[in-house]
């Protein structure tokens, strides 16, 4: 008798109808050829690739004696467990038997089976428990054109386990990437094979019901779009149902809450049957909707997320209503929060989508943005590890060996920036060392199968609250509700009772936590809080636990200061208005600030106890108006709890100064003539001789402050008045002591000029690149001297600037023998009879130099 467990598939049965099915003949002469080599198959949305592919690979497999399961991966549960229904209904085996899937919470498959389909996400932490897969002889990755986190890490590891097992055969499936770009990333100096598919088995007809008002705004589609859609998918399925049989239409929409307000939109319509599609509807709901109603059935309006963009076929569809818009993560490094936004869906997200209609029939699809919108949309959906929060990714590759990705080949390296702040987040969970490295208590969150930041979370806060506790509180941050009123615990209050539309899955994550907690052995359960509110006081611990840089305390109206520094504010009416002190799970920007989407009350006394390594307390001193003041601040994360003078110390006010300083410049000493002198004059010294000298701008000075003005800075520490602190007598100390007994030679302060006087000599600002030393002196002072003085050993010459009995400038030069023999009998013809009290001699080399009148002078 024959062992139907380890028979053959009948391929040419399974891929009977399906436009792919006669490519099984090529995929298994490659495999045949050589099994470990990486083969890229590239086939249109409807060809069948997904069906065909794995039966084709295992027997492959077995033909060349090899055994291990073939592992398929898909980018959703709903689309693994009905790739793996549809796949055992044409094998004519039991579901869990040769074929299976296994997902989060959920798996049917057993000893026998050959072929299993599972999400990237759970066949990434099956990598990291067995780097070697080693009861697994093919993985399949299908759809990698979405581009997810989780995707981009199983290839990168997948890539590297293939190089190092000849056993393991690696396919990758897309229906829209670039087939050539994928294959030289998985060659190995040469690229990958390519398998291309024919066309979508039916033609699918375009059309457009554009809508002229705003579509997208800050929070997502707007209302009136949103009607627009509801509408055009009742009409156009009217139209659809009175040209024949009854058929169905799938709208998409991006997320959960316009499904919701699509659907309720149009479910007033009663020849149709109205049903949503989303990640929080029950398992056992997506499955039924992926069943066939039988003909007698009224049509069905389907509306979806782009959860059944990939990998689904939903039976009688021949009608896709696209809104085109879809939701990308998004992260905000500047207020240190993540989201996703709401984008143009990519052309090749539009191309997936429009391929639903085709699968069984002709089919149309009718986009409801204009032409221009679509044709402008991106060709591709951005890879999510270009633009997303990468704490978990951070963790995987650490818990891989690989931190921060170096040795790992990834398709395409994430910003240094995002991991930047991703290691950041691990350290101060403890989940990584210094180096990079996963410590114990980062593996015990590898085991996780939740956001680091939520595992931490669970795993403490059962500690604090009990594991049921946590773990409710838990599996609804990670689920995708919205609390009303960003209250949080009313969302949980309503979860609990049952009705509503999350309980299921809400109540299945539960399980799975607390299941998670009693294998990792955690404490059993302690009394929580005692009183009335100990439930609320359990979700407000655990988020804080999770999201402790979100905490956040009330600073005027509704606006919280954030403990990372952040504001936001609390939607209006929202029933937490006057709670001192939130913990918040969820915030995002709106416009230029941000607002809170899920929070819930907490107390002081509380949060002290869950974040000790947040609560400090420091003495801040300040340097103002020419004085330093300090204060005693207990601080939790920026948010100030409470404040009180206090005395500095020497060093607390010396740093105040310096800080000072660094901020406001030398100005704080207000003027100084005697330091501007003596600076202008080592400032020229730098210039013209350079070494020993050093410069003396304010940038340069500024950065030296702790060597030449250290006395200066204690003084006014000790409480000086920064305008008595003598800067002349500091910035000596910066004079090169080879200069130190000759500095008033080489550049004196003032100049004895032919009448006796000491003219005080102008020296130029520092930092000028061609300023002169000026001496501005009456012309009467000079007569006689004939030899421009000239500084530092004869290098730099004075300029005299000769002024009028008046002051006046007379004439500017620094060769005064020419002046005398030359321009000064111009001058002298122009100003004797202006100032005739004044000698004005014709022969200047002989006259006396004075400053007196012709009268004082006899």
């Amino acid at each position: 008798m024959v062992n139907r467990a380890s028979a053959p598939f009948d391929l040419a049965a399974i891929g009977r109808g399906l436009a792919f099915g006669p490519a099984h003949t090529q995929i298994s002469r490659r495999l045949g050829d050589a099994v470990d080599a990486p083969l890229v198959i590239q086939a249109p949305p409807g060809s069948g690739k997904t069906t065909i592919v794995p039966p084709t690979v295992a027997n492959a497999l077995a033909a060349a004696g090899l055994g291990g399961r073939v592992i398929v991966t898909q980018p959703r549960r709903m689309a693994a467990r009905a790739a793996a229904r549809r796949l055992a209904q044409l094998d004519g085996s039991e579901l869990g038997e040769r074929i299976g899937f296994s997902v989060r919470g959920q798996s049917l498959s057993g000893p026998r089976t050959r072929i299993e389909f599972v999400t990237a996400g759970l066949l990434l932490r099956r990598l990291l428990a067995d780097p070697d897969l080693a009861s697994v002889g093919a993985v399949i990755v299908d759809e990698v054109h979405e581009r997810s986190i989780e995707t981009d890490l199983v290839l990168a590891m997948l890539n590297q386990v293939n190089q190092l097992r000849d056993d393991l055969a690696l396919l990758v499936m897309s229906a829209t990437l670039h087939a050539e770009d994928l294959a030289g990333y998985l060659g190995r100096g040469a690229a990958a094979g390519i398998i291309s598919g024919s066309g979508i088995q039916h033609p699918v007809a375009e059309e457009f019901c554009s809508y002229s008002g705003t579509r997208n705004a800050e929070r997502g589609l707007e209302r009136g779009y949103l009607d627009h859609v509801a509408a055009t998918a009742v009409e156009q399925t009217a139209r659809n149902t009175a040209q024949g049989p009854a058929r169905d239409t799938l709208v998409f929409v991006p997320g959960a809450g316009e499904v919701e307000r699509v659907r309720a939109l149009a479910a007033g319509d009663p020849r149709f049957e109205v049903l949503a599609l989303h990640g929080q509807v029950e398992a056992a709901a997506q499955d039924a909707i992926l069943q066939d109603p039988g003909p007698a059935a009224r049509p069905r309006i389907i509306i979806s997320t782009p959860i059944a963009e990939s990998s689904l076929t939903v039976p009688r569809v021949n009608l896709v209503v696209d809104a085109g818009y879809a939701r990308e993560p998004r992260r905000d490094a500047v207020r240190g929060m993540s989201g996703l936004v709401t984008v143009v869906a990519s052309r090749a997200s539009a191309t997936q989508r429009a391929g639903r209609a085709g699968r069984l029939e002709p089919g149309r699809v009718v986009r409801t943005l204009d032409q221009r919108s679509f044709a402008a949309a991106p060709a591709f959906t951005s890879p999510q590890i270009a633009t997303a929060e990468l704490t978990q990714a951070a963790l995987y590759l650490a818990a891989w060996g690989t931190p921060r990705g170096e040795g790992l080949e990834l398709w395409q390296q994430p910003p240094a920036a995002a991991l930047d702040d991703a290691e950041s987040v691990l350290r101060s969970l403890g989940a990584i060392d210094e180096t990079g490295q996963l410590t114990p208590a980062g593996q015990r969150l590898v085991q996780v199968p939740a956001d680091p930041r939520l595992a931490r979370a669970l795993l403490e806060g059962a500690r604090h609250f009990g594991p049921r506790a946590a773990a409710e509180a838990v599996a609804m941050l990670s689920g995708t509700e919205r609390a009303g009123g960003a209250d949080a615990g009313a969302l949980l209050r309503e979860l609990r009772r049952g009705g509503h539309p999350g309980h299921g899955p809400w109540a299945a994550e539960t399980r799975r936590f607390a299941q998670l907690l009693r294998r990792q052995q955690a404490p059993a359960e302690v009394a929580p809080t005692p009183g009335a509110g100990a439930e609320s006081a359990a979700l407000a611990g655990v988020m804080a636990l999770a999201y402790p840089q979100w905490v956040g305390r009330l600073v005027a109206g509704d606006e919280y200061l954030l403990a990372s520094g952040t504001r936001a504010s609390l939607p209006r009416h929202s029933p937490l208005h006057g709670h001192e002190f939130l913990a918040i799970a969820d915030v995002a920007r709106a416009g230029a600030g941000a607002v809170i989407r899920s929070a819930a009350g907490i107390e002081l006394e509380l949060l002290l106890e869950l974040l000790p390594q947040m609560h400090r307390v420091q003495t801040r001193a300040e340097f103002t108006a020419g004085k330093v003041s300090a204060r005693q601040v207990q601080l939790l994360g920026a948010i100030e709890l409470s404040t009180r003078p206090v005395k500095p110390t020497a060093e607390q006010a010396g740093a105040a100064v310096l800080r000072a300083l660094q901020a406001e410049g030398l100005g704080i000493f207000g003027q100084q003539p005697k330091f501007q002198a003596l600076r202008a004059r080592l400032a020229l010294a730098h210039r013209e001789l350079g070494e020993p000298f050093t410069a003396m701008d304010e940038p340069a000075l500024l950065q030296r402050a702790d060597e030449w003005l250290q006395e200066g800075l204690l003084q006014m520490a000790r409480g000086t008045a920064a305008a008595k602190v003598d800067l002349a007598q500091a910035l000596r100390s910066l004079i090169p002591w080879q200069h130190a007994h000759d500095l008033d030679e080489l550049l004196p302060e003032r100049l004895q000029v032919p009448s006796g006087s000491r003219i005080a000599l102008q020296y130029p600002e520092p930092g000028t690149a061609q300023g002169r030393v000026v001496a501005a002196v009456k012309l009467q002072e000079c007569f006689g001297l004939a030899q421009t003085p000239r500084l530092l050993h004869g290098q730099v010459p004075i300029q005299f600037h000769l002024l009028s009995p008046a002051g006046r400038p007379l004439a500017v030069t620094d060769d005064l023998r020419s002046f005398w023999d030359g321009p000064y009998r111009q001058v002298r013809a122009e100003m004797r009879g202006r100032y005739p009290k004044h000698p004005w001699p014709e022969n200047p080399w002989e006259h006396v130099a004075t400053a007196k009148t012709k009268n004082r002078l006899r």
